[in-house]
């Protein structure tokens, strides 16, 4: 199977720590050994040959990739790195490196977000691996099983049973407010993740279907007169939402985007003083509590 890991994203909501020049996904935390994306590319290296791992992102972070892949120690494919010449959002990112594993034949396709923190990558490769032979006649889409009612994330509820442990989708919801988080939660909904799975075959073809501007973009062309013709539409607004071949396997694992600074509070529990501030230094706090000190 091959993987698609979607790493153009700037996680403007963690500036300045995350911006534009250097984005979050590049960046190696405290206590981290690698950088989120390198955590992702890693994962993927337990479902796919580095050579079956493509990645689709901004053409100014092109000096990222090549530097941090060669940091895992892995030669860089250079027909793998694919460069927008202009963000799209997802749909055409995603689309863009499905067209690109078509050239060598149709095949399963895994889709990840770079930017996402999950501790323990065995569980969530055998999980991911457990969808595979769901994706004959379906886009299978991976729901993470709540811990608390975010507002942060969109939801996801569950229809009938589909197969091993997957579910038909009944209904993609919007990032809700509290009360609406709270009602999700305990109903069952799911945190829509970002992550996919499907044949790509099915999926150019639910392409088609409904996202008619997308698919005739890419029809021809060189890759910028694509994307300068492409509508700027996300999957979930382009084809998860209207398809009816699609079902969510509900992943059992520890899973943080990280997304702003409050994200981090349940992450760095051991670098907290008794009044909850957070700090990687020496940092003297008088009469505070529930800070975050971040500096290099």
């Amino acid at each position: 199977m091959k993987s698609i890991i979607l790493a153009g994203g700037s996680g403007t909501r963690l500036w300045p720590l995350s911006r534009g020049t250097y984005p979050k996904q590049f960046v190696k935390f405290p206590g981290m050994e690698h950088s989120l994306f390198q955590m992702v590319y890693t994962r993927c290296l337990g479902l796919s040959k580095p050579e079956e791992i493509y990645v689709v992102s901004n053409a100014s972070y092109e000096s990222f990739l090549y530097t941090q892949i060669k940091e895992l120690g892995i030669e860089v494919n250079p027909h793998t790195i694919l460069l927008e010449p202009m963000a799209k959002n997802t749909l055409p990112a995603i689309y863009y490196g499905v067209k690109e594993i078509q050239k060598e034949g149709d095949d399963v396709v895994a889709v990840f977000p770079s930017d996402h923190l999950i501790r323990d990558p065995e569980s969530f490769t055998s999980q991911i691996q457990k969808a595979i032979p769901q994706t004959e006649n379906n886009i299978i889409t991976f729901g993470i099983t709540p811990s608390s009612p975010e507002t942060a994330y969109g939801y996801i509820k569950q229809g009938k049973p589909f197969s091993d442990g997957a579910f038909m989708v009944d209904e993609f919801k919007e990032k809700p407010n509290l009360d609406l988080a709270e009602e999700y939660v305990q109903s069952g909904y799911l945190w829509n993740s970002g992550m996919f799975m499907f044949r790509t075959d099915l999926f150019s073809e639910q392409v088609r279907l409904h996202a008619p501007g997308v698919y005739e973009a890419f029809a021809s062309g060189t890759v910028e007169e694509s994307f300068q013709k492409t509508p700027r539409i996300s999957i979930d607004y382009g084809v998860l939402e209207k398809t009816e071949q699609i079902a969510v396997l509900p992943l059992q694992i520890e899973w943080n985007d990280l997304g702003s600074f409050t994200a981090f509070d349940g992450e760095y529990d051991q670098y907290k003083d008794d009044h909850g501030n957070i700090s990687f230094h020496d940092d003297l706090f008088i009469d505070a509590s529930s800070n975050l000190v971040y500096s290099d």
